[in-house]
């Protein structure tokens, strides 16, 4: 079952016996592999949560159960805004849910108050059965760079070619070398990998002026995660991973960063962004802490989230808190599938930092 089975849902949530409110003791399923004790140590949840089979991807509940305030009431409506001024297609498709979800906001936001205002509330079965949904986190970070190749200003991010069917490893070796696709050159082909991750940023020219670099393509091989093969080669504890852990790697090990960077065929090309707008998959600009990345097959670009968000301290360690958010899916990734959100922290250093530790669990509810 996928998010547009949605007349499916009333017959299904009766399984449920009412999710809840209804208890069941935590337990592991062989065929699930999935070790509860590390996941709870990253914010998954299992005591008094019931299991949700695996047709069942959604379940609509009677009430979300969670009195906490939603920390980002303004936010929210900021990118609902945005919506609306950028995107037709999904504002038409959509705008029966956002005047709800604004009323409702509009009138407190009180999360006790969704079916006052006509709201339906239906949670994510997570990637375990348990709600435990997977939450990253991805920015936009700021590179320095060069328009020229100079001095440790060597490697070159690339506009979209005509002919695009070049591996990472091909490109690498020069490709696309003498085409005129050169828009810049930074100082770390690691820095030039993880912008094609995040989908877009910002150059620093060193003239003072940021100039904003966005998604234009990518060379149609599939992705493979750097981070899952550093583990698979005994590189990095799993428990352990993180674009930070990538990244420290990489320090430590200069000489294989090339061969580890080429075992991920994919690679994505960029574009000169006039507009300074940081913007996903939808076309709409992002606003950080209330958008994600997200399956679109699962929960399509436009739909609306109430995200209980795991908090983390500064080593990426799950503090044993959750605060609630309204977001909104307009943007996809590579490594974005089933029941994971990537969630937009914003621009630069501090909010990389975030992104590079984020790997946790919460529950979502998509609203309509």
């Amino acid at each position: 079952m996928n998010w547009k089975a949605y007349k499916n849902w009333a017959l299904l949530t009766a399984t449920v016996l009412a999710l809840a409110s209804c208890s069941s003791a935590p337990k592991k399923t062989s065929k699930s592999g999935y070790n509860q004790t590390e996941m709870a140590k990253l914010g998954a949840v299992y005591q008094g949560r019931q299991f949700m089979p695996e047709y069942m991807n959604f379940a609509r509940v009677p009430k979300v159960g969670v009195n906490k305030e939603i920390v980002n009431q303004r936010d929210f409506v900021s990118q609902l805004n945005y919506v609306r001024a950028y995107s037709a297609g999904i504002t038409g498709r959509y705008a029966g849910v956002y005047s709800k979800v604004q009323r409702w906001v509009q009138a407190g936001g009180k999360i006790s108050d969704l079916a006052k205002y006509g709201i339906n509330a239906n949670i994510m079965r997570g990637k375990d059965g348990f709600q435990n949904v997977n939450m990253t986190g991805y920015y936009a970070p700021v590179l320095k760079a060069r328009y020229t190749q100079q001095g440790e200003f060597q490697h070159p991010l690339y506009a979209m070619p005509t002919n695009k069917r070049f591996t990472r490893a091909q490109i690498y070796a020069g490709a696309l070398e003498g085409k005129g696709l050169e828009l810049a050159y930074t100082n770390s082909m690691v820095d030039n990998f993880f912008l094609g991750v995040q989908g877009s940023g910002f150059i620093d020219f060193g003239n003072g002026r940021l100039q904003h670099v966005a998604y234009a393509g990518q060379n149609g091989f599939k992705y493979a995660a750097i981070g899952r093969l550093l583990v698979e080669d005994g590189e990095i504890p799993k428990e352990k991973m993180s674009s930070q852990a990538i990244k420290d790697w990489a320090k430590r090990n200069p000489s294989r960063v090339q061969s580890l960077l080429e075992r991920n065929p994919s690679y994505v090309f960029f574009r000169f962004d006039e507009t300074q707008d940081v913007k996903g998959s939808a076309g709409v600009p992002l606003v950080p802490l209330a958008s994600v990345a997200s399956d679109k097959n699962l929960v399509p670009s436009g739909s609306v989230l109430l995200v209980e968000m795991p908090l983390i301290d500064k080593n990426g360690n799950w503090t044993g808190k959750n605060e609630m958010r309204l977001m909104v899916a307009l943007d996809v990734g590579g490594a974005v599938k089933g029941h994971h959100f990537d969630i937009y922290q914003g621009i630069g250093e501090k909010a990389g930092h975030t992104a590079g530790l984020l790997k946790h669990y919460g529950r979502v509810w998509v609203l309509n």
